[in-house]
């Protein structure tokens, strides 16, 4: 087996994975939905602490308390569908593509 069709192997692995444990936290979500925000909320921490950067972490912890106030506000689940694009793609217009371009320049700069 080589490399490649070993890391597709791998990434097979872990889509079957993923989507096992979305048709759990789904089911859960439906019949029981104070244990899937524990478990959410577990998974969430288990996650940030996974993080090595302190720094990164707290910044994850302040971005993810935002996202839950704004998500608890919303009042309907098309709300939270609005709010949470409109948050996407602030992100990325604000955040990722000034990155982008930054990258863009330097590497043109160095040509």
């Amino acid at each position: 087996m080589d490399k490649c069709e070993f890391l597709q192997e791998q990434r097979e692995i872990r889509r079957k994975k993923a989507l096992e444990e979305h048709r759990r936290m789904s089911s859960l979500f439906r019949e029981n939905r104070f244990a899937f925000e524990r478990q959410r909320r577990e998974a969430i921490k288990k996650l940030i602490e996974s993080v090595p950067d302190p720094g990164l972490q707290k910044r994850l912890w302040e971005t993810q308390a935002r996202w839950d106030r704004i998500m608890k506000s919303a009042g309907s689940p098309h709300n939270r569908f609005v709010l949470a694009k409109a948050l996407f793609w602030d992100h990325v217009i604000n955040n990722w593509v000034p990155a982008l371009t930054a990258v863009a320049d330097s590497t043109a700069e160095q040509d």
